[in-house]
């Protein structure tokens, strides 16, 4: 009797385990979802901090980011080069097909991808042609292009940060090299 008692509370305590263990729940899948969130997150903004913030030449208008191109996987009709700077033409501030379209896919990160919530900043640039003022204003009108297209894309207002630097950093001495010198850099905010 004895043994029959023992086998049926050692056949108990092992079935018991078994059951001890609890399933899975809705909260728990969350929790998985959340860490797997958060580490992501950890891993992009790990990414940022060792980031190489240099602007790269994109198309004729935009200079982005190194980073913003790596982490957001922006796709181009032509390779970005590091080579000079994106450019506009003189006294312009309009948007290209292609601009529109890289800048859709910059806006697409912002909003729902790997940079979603980010800052960025927008400084517009000029060549020295000009007065220092008309350079300041026409770098501010560059860089409210490209601002108006990302918020009209879904980026919030408050993660465009404008600015302008008009002709201050401005190197050309030639048309060639003041192409140069005529642009917007995207670059990730603080």
């Amino acid at each position: 009797m004895r043994m029959l008692t023992f086998m049926v509370g050692a056949m108990l305590v092992v079935g018991c385990g078994d059951a001890a263990k609890p399933a899975k729940s809705a909260d728990d899948a969350r929790d998985t979802r959340t860490s797997t969130a958060v580490a992501q997150q950890k891993q992009t903004d790990e990414s940022l901090r060792e980031a190489d913030h240099t602007p790269q030449a994109v198309t004729n208008m935009l200079g982005l980011d190194a980073q913003i191109v790596r982490l957001c996987n922006l796709h181009f009709d032509v390779a970005p080069t590091e080579e000079g700077a994106p450019r506009f033409d003189t006294d312009e501030s309009a948007l290209s097909n292609e601009d529109t379209q890289i800048l859709a896919q910059v806006a697409t990160c912002l909003t729902s991808g790997p940079l979603a919530g980010r800052d960025v900043k927008l400084v517009g640039r000029a060549d020295s042609r000009g007065t220092n003022e008309y350079n300041m204003v026409l770098g501010e009108h560059r860089a409210s292009t490209v601002g108006q297209f990302l918020m009209k894309q879904g980026v919030q207002s408050p993660h465009i940060n404008e600015t302008s630097r008009g002709e201050l950093d401005a190197r050309g001495t030639d048309e060639t090299s003041m192409r140069e010198d005529r642009r917007v850099d995207i670059m990730l905010g603080s």
